[in-house]
């Protein structure tokens, strides 16, 4: 009798135990900027009118004959990268910092850091909406976020045109703020009775813009995070007789 009663206790606490991690959505899920500024200088603007003219000149003229002015690029694209609006700095990338929740200790081998970073990579993206001058112009994002940093401009990928709103797949992040609590802490006894821990993950992701010989004036173009949402099936695993399947859900401290 003992030990089916002490066998059911085991099921119960396994039932308990799934493989669910918290991400707030506020103020620590955001883009750092948000907004990038696209300013092309003269020169690109001439650049990108002369490598890619919209239309053939009247007459019959070309510029196929024309050389090039010191500065511009000996093919296209003809690329631009942002600027952060509040500093005037160039932007490269955007950067994405998202604050999780687990059980028990960040270093847990089933429940840590680790196998969230795998789930995520595995069988999550991230929803990302955008607004400004996205018909005008050929802003463009390089898919997945990556690690920082990104300093430099990137040199090879696949981009992407934005639309007003996508999922973004990911890489690997850079972890940082970890910190472990005891179940007694209010945030760990509302999520999973248990201890509990947290940390801020930190994406960026690659955004410039593309110039085709039309463009005019300058561009803006604003971010913002969403929900995460599941890509693929994930790998289902097993405790105390029952498959659960591990999962990141929303949460609004």
């Amino acid at each position: 009798m003992r030990r089916g009663f002490a066998a059911l206790l085991l099921v119960l606490a396994g039932l308990g135990s799934a493989q669910v991690w918290y991400y707030n959505v506020d103020q620590d899920n955001r883009f750092d900027p948000s907004t990038l500024n696209f300013n092309p200088s003269a020169l690109e603007l001439m650049c990108a009118g002369l490598l890619e003219p919209g239309a053939t000149p009247a007459g019959g003229a070309t510029v196929g004959n024309l050389t090039l002015p010191a500065g511009c690029p000996a093919a296209p694209p003809v690329v631009v990268y942002g600027t952060d609006p509040n500093t005037g700095d160039p932007v490269y990338a955007t950067v994405l910092t998202v604050k999780f929740w687990g059980r028990r200790r960040a270093d847990d081998r089933t429940y840590g850091t680790d196998p969230l970073v795998r789930l995520i990579e595995r069988a999550y993206a991230l929803q990302v909406d955008a607004r400004g001058d996205l018909g005008r112009v050929d802003g463009q994002f390089l898919s997945p976020f990556t690690t920082p940093p990104a300093g430099v401009p990137p040199l090879t990928g696949s981009w992407n045109a934005w639309q007003a709103s996508q999922t973004i797949s990911f890489g690997a992040p850079q972890i940082s703020d970890v910190r472990n609590f005891n179940r007694r802490y209010p945030t760990c006894r509302s999520l999973y009775n248990d201890r509990c821990w947290t940390a801020v993950f930190t994406w960026v992701l690659p955004a410039r813009l593309v110039l085709h010989g039309n463009e005019t004036g300058s561009a803006q173009l604003t971010l913002t995070p969403g929900l995460f949402v599941r890509r693929t099936a994930a790998t289902l695993g097993v405790r105390g007789g029952a498959f659960e399947t591990p999962e990141l859900k929303p949460y609004a401290p």
